[in-house]
This record gives C-alpha cells, sequence and structure tokens, in this order.
C-alpha cells in the first residue's frame, strides 16, 4: 500500500473578475479621514484586461465627487486629473490614460454597486456613505457604465527603503518582487547593479545568494519555489512578469528578458491569467543572519539535480524519501558514505524530499 503526506496549504482564491461583485472589503488603498467610506471607481474604457480600479475615500458626514478625485490625486503619485471650472476633461493613472476629446469624454455615474450605477450631474454630484462614485471614458453613443473593478495599491506601501538585503553590486537599485498569490505569500529583495539588468538575471542573482530560493527558468520563467511557497508551472498556474516603479502601476511586461533600471521593480506573480493579477504588497527578506550560512550548508544540492543529491546534514544510511507535490510517496533512498543518493529513474519534476524529518523541494532535470 503506497503511503501519502498530507500537506496541508492556505488557498486564498482571488479573482475579481470571477466574483458576482466588487465591495468595500476588496479595496486595498484608503486616503482622506474620517469615519464614513465612499468608493471611487474610474473605468478607462482601453480594452485592456485593467482598465477599471477602486480606490476608498473616508471623510465624514457627506462629500462630492470633485473633492474625491482631488484627494485621490494628492495621494497616489500614480493619479492625477485635470479639472476646469467644475469639468473633468483628462484622467491618468499609470499605464492607462483618458483625454477629453481625444477621441472620447468622462461620464459620471452614482449608486452603491456595478449593478446599480446611474448616470449622475458630474463631478459635483453628492456622495453619501457607502455610495460608489465613479467614471467611464466613453463616447456616449451610449454612454457604457463602469464595469467591475480591481484594487488599486498604494504606491508607497512598500519602497526600496523598506528593502532589507541588498544583492549584487553596482551603483544602482531595483526591487525584485515574487509573489505566489494563492500558493503562498509575497517576497521583496534589492538588487545592485550598474546601468540596467534584466528580470532573469535579477532572479538569476537573488537565487545564488538565497539557499532558499529556486529558479527554474530558460528562456521562460517555468517554477520558483522559495521556503515552503512554490508555484510551479502549469501546476495549475503560470508566471507573469511586471514592470513598474512602484508598487501602484504594475504592467504586463514581456518577460524575463525585460530590462529594469535604477529605482524600478520587476515582479512576478503566479496567476490563472483570468485575469493576470498583480504582485501585491510583499514582505522584505532578511536572510543575512546568523543563521543562513549555517542553513546553506544543510540543504541539498545541486539543486536543480539531473542524477544525483547531496545532503550535508545527514548520515550514511540515512533515509531519504521522494514525494510528489501532491504527497504520494514515488522513491526511497538511504545516504552513501559520501552522504549522496543517486537514481536513474525519476521523471524530470518537481519533488518533496524528506530527510530528518524535514521536507526540501528539488527540480529533477
Amino acid at each position: 500500500m503506497r503511503k501519502k503526506l498530507v500537506f496541508s496549504t492556505t488557498l486564498l482564491l482571488i479573482a475579481y473578475w470571477g466574483q458576482a461583485q466588487f465591495n468595500f472589503s476588496d479595496l486595498k488603498f484608503f486616503v482622506g479621514s474620517g469615519s464614513d467610506t465612499a468608493m471611487l471607481v474610474v473605468d478607462f474604457k482601453d480594452g485592456t484586461s485593467d482598465s477599471s480600479y477602486a480606490w476608498g475615500y473616508l471623510f465624514n458626514g457627506s462629500t462630492d465627487g470633485e473633492t474625491i478625485l482631488k484627494a485621490v490625486a494628492a495621494a497616489d503619485t500614480n493619479f492625477s486629473v485635470d479639472i476646469a471650472n467644475g469639468f473633468l476633461n483628462d484622467v491618468i493613472y499609470g499605464q492607462h490614460a483618458g483625454i477629453g476629446g481625444q477621441p472620447d469624454f468622462w461620464s459620471t455615474w452614482s449608486g452603491t454597486d456595478t449593478a446599480s450605477l446611474t448616470m449622475n450631474a458630474g463631478i459635483g454630484s453628492s456622495v453619501n456613505p457607502g455610495d460608489w462614485f465613479a467614471l467611464s471614458y466613453t463616447d456616449f453613443n451610449p454612454a457604457l457604465k463602469p464595469g467591475l473593478p480591481i484594487p488599486a495599491f498604494d504606491p508607497n506601501a512598500f519602497t526600496l527603503a523598506d528593502v532589507k538585503t541588498w544583492v549584487g553590486s553596482g551603483s544602482d537599485s531595483a526591487v525584485l518582487v515574487i509573489d505566489f498569490l494563492g500558493n503562498g505569500a509575497s517576497y521583496a529583495w534589492g538588487v545592485l547593479f550598474n546601468d540596467s539588468i534584466d528580470g532573469a538575471t535579477m532572479l538569476s542573482t537573488v537565487a545564488a545568494a538565497d539557499a532558499n530560493l529556486l529558479v527554474n527558468a530558460s528562456s521562460f520563467l517555468n517554477d520558483l519555489i522559495y521556503q515552503q511557497d512554490s508555484g510551479i508551472g502549469g501546476s495549475p498556474n503560470f508566471w507573469g512578469t511586471w514592470s513598474g516603479t512602484n508598487l501602484g502601476n504594475w504592467y504586463l511586461n514581456a518577460g524575463i528578458g525585460t530590462f529594469v533600471k535604477n529605482g524600478e521593480f520587476f515582479g512576478t506573480s503566479y496567476t490563472d491569467f483570468n485575469p493576470a493579477l498583480r504582485p501585491y504588497l510583499p514582505q522584505a527578506v532578511d536572510f543575512l543572519s546568523v543563521e543562513t550560512p549555517r542553513l546553506a550548508t544543510l540543504l541539498p544540492y545541486p539543486n536543480p539535480a539531473s542524477h544525483s543529491i547531496n545532503l550535508p546534514s545527514g548520515q550514511a544510511g540515512d533515509a531519504v524519501n521522494f514525494y510528489s507535490l501532491t504527497g504520494e510517496k514515488v522513491a526511497r533512498f538511504s545516504l552513501n558514505a559520501e552522504k549522496r543518493i543517486s537514481w536513474a529513474q525519476l521523471k524530470p519534476g518537481v519533488y518533496l524530499v524528506e530527510h530528518q524529518g524535514r521536507l526540501h523541494k528539488i527540480v529533477v532535470q
């Protein structure tokens, strides 16, 4: 009878388009102050999968659309508006822009959810607690209401100043963010370089310095494993790659060959692309502690491996079990006198290796 290990994972399924509604609990970025809350929704209607965004606005009593727009523009460096004589001309957010008359104009809407939105009298319209004030860039033939948004991110929630560990060398710096989304947490490292660096080099530089990070990539990013978090290409999702100058203006880039310059962010997210979910607020990795050298000497190597691995923490005769990612035991070995195990018939893939009560993830090529 084959034995199985049971591995528990916290599964956070976030798919904004797949849910029935967007609620105040979905918001990530709030501006203003007060005991009451409203929502600003801006839909650029530009044919992209991320055309509509939402911010929370805090206030007391009542407010109006113009006040909310100006408050969000003051708080979010990625967001700007052009308002003249009570009329909304232009809105820009990250890679999205709606310029008045080129070719469309901004319509304004009120409601308490996407279904109830109706056109209002403009940015001077009153907004009460619990209301949505929404915009859509439309040709008014007919006027199209805003669609289901995704949450805007605070651009200052994580900056280069929050990085705890820097790897590489050079006078320029950038941030690498890896977000496992439903398969784990989000992490950030700093990378030093000169002039420019591509995503593939950032990943390999961090992996060379941090023994807990495993990168399996050639021209395409296949797998990432960090400690107990893993994202295996096609099982079930894939890695999206992103560029930005801060946490709030991510956009999908052309892959790990994309170049990054001083002060920028390069991100990866393990997503089903329905829609492609952006990396969110990471925790700064701090692996330069007194434990790091000791940990690195105990990890199985090489990883990835072809026909054998060494387990320097073991003793001759120790049992080493291999499990699939579903927990099925697929092989059992014993360490030899050189603290090594070898195999001939393990299929290429990612395995969980159990030794001395600890689990390690390795890639067999």
